[in-house]
């Protein structure tokens, strides 16, 4: 591009974001109806005008007049116990500021567009991480930090600064992602099967009657439902429900996942990064004591994913949902489907 190009390039943009002023006549009308409740530290609402600019290319001043302008259009400014402009001055105050404010917003919807340029999300960048690399579930949204919020959105660009920190993070998941995208050795890690069943990890709910074992839609014999007394022995339980889950029993939970109770499937760690198939299956009903009963409806289950950090051991690892699944009343519904 020529020398001369870049100049005329240069001018029209110049031209183009000239700064837009308030009239001058508008500035009066502040002046003489406005100023005199609203200047100072001990300003009326905490709107001080004394010093109230003209330039509209400013965020904070055009904030200010839209403000500025919606109270006096409403009839709210000046307040009725003072002096009160005419109604041709009311009428050309709020018709000059409504048309400089629209060519305000316009001209800078021009020169910067509707939406500002902005950094992803956490939850964005962790999506184009997993397109990038073919990574369906690579889990990196827990460890960038938290996105802010303004004006009641967490994608406004007021709120997705960038700093050192967010660099350091964004760069960090970037190499993690990497990493487990990038294989280590020369031979693939050999396919297994693994099957395990919520009831070996809440043993103690199931001692204490808050969960039951179910073969064929029904209590399983070879380990009763707790009654009146809770069943005892840990190391006893564990070898009877080894026995019953053999059988192919299931695991029906009374209750819903809180603080105290979140069970994890501690059998199985997913070490090497890769797909993984997952088969499960859900089903809801009622207890009576002692009976199953057809279910109420259909229930909602939930699977969640634990990324355990440095050596796995201890609770508070972050997780991410997997996704909820439906829960039918009386018969299990299997399903599978793809991690990785």
């Amino acid at each position: 591009m020529s020398l001369l190009r870049l100049v005329i390039w240069s001018l029209l943009a110049t031209t183009v974001c000239a700064p837009l002023s308030a009239a001058d006549s508008s500035l009066d009308f502040v002046r003489i109806y406005c100023v005199e409740c609203h200047s100072g530290a001990t300003s009326e609402a905490g709107l001080d005008l004394e010093s109230l600019k003209s330039d509209l290319t400013d965020r904070e001043t055009f904030a200010r007049w839209v403000k500025l302008h919606d109270r006096v259009a409403a009839g709210e400014m000046p307040p009725k116990d003072y002096a009160q402009p005419k109604p041709a001055e009311r009428s050309k105050f709020v018709k000059d500021v409504q048309t400089e404010l629209i060519a305000a917003e316009r001209m800078r919807f021009e020169r910067d567009g509707r939406t500002p340029v902005r950094r992803m999300t956490r939850g964005e960048y962790e999506n184009t991480i997993r397109d990038l690399l073919a990574l369906d579930g690579v889990p990196i949204h827990a460890s960038l930090p938290e996105d802010g919020s303004a004006h009641g959105f967490d994608k406004n660009a007021d709120a997705l600064d960038i700093s050192h920190v967010n660099m350091s993070k964004y760069v960090a998941a970037a190499d993690q992602a990497l990493d487990m995208a990038i294989a280590v050795q020369p031979q693939p890690p050999i396919r297994q099967t693994y099957r395990f069943s919520l009831a070996r990890h809440i043993y103690l709910i199931l001692m204490n009657g808050d969960a039951v074992m179910l073969k064929d839609g029904k209590p399983d014999d070879v380990f009763p439902p707790a009654g009146a007394l809770p069943h005892v022995g840990a190391v006893e339980h564990i070898n009877v429900c080894r026995e019953s889950i053999k059988r192919g029993a299931s695991v029906g939970v009374f209750r819903h996942e809180d603080e105290s109770f979140k069970p994890y499937f501690y059998d199985f760690a997913a070490i090497y990064p890769g797909r993984y198939r997952i088969k499960t299956s859900f089903w809801g009903f009622q207890w009576d004591k002692g009976k199953v009963l057809p279910g109420r409806g259909t229930e909602a289950a939930r699977l969640s994913v634990v990324q355990l950090q440095d050596n796995g051991r201890g609770g508070g690892h972050p997780s991410y949902i997997l996704g909820y699944y439906d829960a039918p009343p009386n018969k299990p519904q299997s399903m599978s489907f793809i991690l990785g």
